[in-house]
């Protein structure tokens, strides 16, 4: 394996684990849609939905067209459902590519009818009902005409019908269970019509993992699929492995005395002769610069503390109690070594963020590295790994 500055390493075996962990707690016969939008939450989206496509997913959610087109062009012929909003110059390439939309309102429809009709296809579309998210969907009020309106579409096949809960991680169950009833009180009123729907869903990892009320047919992985457990409560039912570390390593160590400030600002400044170790992170890599003097890095097993401002290219910590540590260290960012780890969650609660936000922000010089079969024989972008072929980036 090529000698990397700056790398993620992605565990598909990780991967592998946690959708079988989850596929076991549902409901018997719910289908499992791979949430793959946002580059797969930082994980990298072609490697990781190849992979979970061969696990045995049924649908992939993306987040807009382009993203959708990404996994066509790389061969992924898997059913991929575009959760958000299209643009009219988007249709003519989502109905060509087969790509299955979801529909918002009444103007998407009759674009997607008519370019169907253009090309002389038939489009399988999802409908969204806003159940109390407001933030994309037809409120429950106007949904059974504008169903009654997509059904009689020729060109178009209305084969799923989803909501979005608003408060899945809420202590209280109250929110996500009035949502259930909104959205139920639709699909009754849509099959006295004469409405009905192959796949129904509404949960997302956590809902999924919480109340089995929520599985319907389909449900939603994402978060959970990597790994993390941003609202604590997937470690009540199950056990889920990280997917992502993200690594650098030392490439300058001085030594300064008493006194000395430490980068922009002079926001740290040592209280001790102090070992000094400069890493090639920086918050255009996806570090952010509010863990500045926060956070901690493991070297060698142990944590060593960020210390002066995170720039654009570069981090410092103090190494002074790893003796050691020496140039060309690795440096674990997110990720175990020994017995020691640091968590997305763990950044996430040191900025005041959620752990989406942590994976998703990795930059583009981050190497992506992918893992299988526990031979942590790997590959980079753009390679083949040995023990899971097919699978690049």
């Amino acid at each position: 394996m090529k000698r990397n500055r700056l790398w993620a390493e992605v565990d598909l075996d990780a991967l592998k684990h946690n959708f079988t962990q989850i596929k076991n707690l549902l409901t018997p016969g719910t289908e499992v849609m791979a949430i793959v939008k946002a580059n797969a939450y930082g994980h990298g989206a072609v490697p990781v939905t190849k992979a979970l496509v061969d696990y045995g997913v049924d649908m992939l959610g993306v987040g807009d067209s382009s993203e959708a087109l990404e996994l066509r062009r790389a061969d992924i012929t898997a059913p991929i459902l575009i959760l958000g909003a299209l643009i009219e110059d988007e249709v003519p390439r989502v109905v060509h590519e087969g790509i299955t939309p979801c529909i918002h309102s009444r103007d998407i429809a009759r674009l997607l009818q008519d370019e169907a009709a253009r090309q002389n296809v038939m489009l399988d579309v999802h409908v969204n009902v806003d159940t109390g998210m407001s933030r994309l969907g037809i409120s429950p009020r106007n949904a059974i005409e504008m169903l009654k309106e997509i059904a009689a579409m020729p060109n178009l096949k209305m084969r799923g019908l989803m909501t979005h809960f608003s408060s899945a991680g809420a202590v209280s169950r109250n929110t996500i269970n009035q949502q259930l009833v909104n959205y139920h009180q639709v699909v009754a009123e849509a099959r006295r019509n004469g409405i009905r729907f192959d796949i129904q869903h509404a949960a997302n990892s956590t809902a999924a993992l919480r109340m089995s009320t929520t599985h319907l047919n389909m449900v939603r992985l994402g978060i959970a699929l990597y790994g993390i457990d941003p609202s604590g409560f997937f470690t009540d039912v199950t056990t889920l492995k990280p997917v992502l570390s993200f690594k650098t390593r030392i490439i300058y160590l001085k030594t300064v005395p008493p006194g000395t400030p430490i980068g922009y600002d002079r926001t740290f400044t040592t209280y001790r002769e102090t070992r000094v170790a400069t890493l090639p992170v920086g918050y255009n890599d996806g570090y952010p610069f509010l863990l500045s003097n926060k956070a901690r890095v493991l070297v060698r097993g142990s944590r060593a503390p960020v210390i002066g401002g995170i720039t654009m290219d570069y981090t410092m910590i103090d190494v002074t109690d790893i003796p050691a540590t020496s140039v060309g260290d690795e440096i674990t960012l997110i990720g175990k070594d020994g017995y020691s780890s640091v968590t997305a969650s763990e950044l996430a609660n040191l900025t005041g963020t959620i752990p989406y936000e942590i994976t998703c922000q990795l930059g583009k010089r981050v190497r992506r590295i992918y893992f299988s079969n526990e031979q942590h024989n790997g590959a980079a972008e753009g390679e083949k790994p040995r023990q899971f072929a097919g699978i690049s980036d």
